[in-house]
């Protein structure tokens, strides 16, 4: 029987043996497919490859991308380092010429001046020799991934970049090397060495970005490196904090929340940590005298 008798009528040609249900069986089967595939998802389906042109050697070479819009935001932490599902896309921020070792920040790879291209060629690119670190890969390791930023500090340096970009690269290595810390095991002496120097090397890379910051708030003019005033005097309050610099710390969240151009969430963020740096200071001020304070721990 043909339900839908009656509409040719109206030009319109109906089938005889239709289902109502049979789109939504369609539709039912095709979302089980997409949660599939979901959780079968691996780090390197966050990614592309894309072809590159070094500005300093003019050579082509593939570099890996996050793809726009691939990777879920799913949080942040206290100052203010992203973590995205399936993915740790600051593994995927800088660009390193595998030619020439010429290395940046993705917004910042190019242009470059010509005197900056003279610089780096004779600074870097004639003692430069590739290793296994840059050649194409599915995915980069966390060790991989600050060889690459390492780079892109030493290009910052040679071309002479702002006091920012360069303090934002070394506060990306020592947001990569708290991520490695997580995944290293200690079962071995050389794997507890290897932990020990990550460790010291993502405390020494942080302080490094945290003075820079610090200069660079009197030098240049905002944004710095992308950051407005207000995130970045957040951003710094959490580091004065976990370098137990209280009195900084308070001073930089009460300007913060006292401030009509502080926007409402930063001013909520600030209210929690001044109770929190008030908390911490009062401990320390109660700690037994010429007791070692506890060296700072990545949250």
């Amino acid at each position: 029987m043909n339900l839908l008798a009656g509409l040719e009528k109206f030009g319109l040609k109906a089938d005889a043996g239709f289902d109502i249900t049979k789109d939504e069986k369609k539709k039912k089967k095709t979302q089980t497919a997409s949660a599939e595939e979901t959780k079968e998802m691996t780090e390197a389906d966050y990614l592309l490859e894309k072809e590159m042109e070094c500005p300093v050697c003019d050579s082509k070479f593939k570099v890996l991308l996050v793809k726009t819009g691939k990777a879920k935001r799913i949080g942040q932490e206290f100052d203010l380092r992203p973590r995205h599902e399936g993915v740790d896309t600051i593994k995927y921020d800088v660009i390193a010429c595998p030619h020439c070792g010429y290395a940046a920040m993705t917004k910042t790879f190019a242009p470059l001046s010509n005197t900056q291209i003279k610089w780096i060629r004779e600074q870097i690119g004639e003692n430069f020799h590739s290793a296994d670190a840059l050649d194409n890969k599915e995915t980069y390791c966390y060790e991989e991934a600050i060889d690459r930023y390492k780079l892109a500090l030493m290009s910052a340096m040679v071309k002479r970049a702002k006091l920012s970009e360069k303090a934002y690269i070394c506060l990306k290595i020592s947001w990569l090397h708290r991520a490695e810390l997580k995944t290293l095991p200690e079962e071995t002496e050389e794997e507890k060495a290897y932990k020990k120097e990550a460790k010291e090397e993502m405390l020494a890379f942080y302080k490094q970005a945290y003075d820079g910051f610090m200069q660079s708030m009197s030098k240049e003019s905002p944004p710095y490196y992308g950051m407005d005033s207000n995130t970045m005097e957040f951003m710094l309050a959490n580091m004065a904090m976990y370098f137990k610099d209280y009195d900084k710390a308070f001073q930089m969240v009460s300007r913060l929340i006292t401030s009509p151009n502080t926007n409402g969430r930063i001013k909520d963020k600030c209210l929690d940590l001044k109770d929190q740096i008030l908390a911490a200071k009062k401990k320390a001020a109660e700690a037994p005298a010429g007791a070692a304070p506890a060296a700072p721990a990545a949250k």
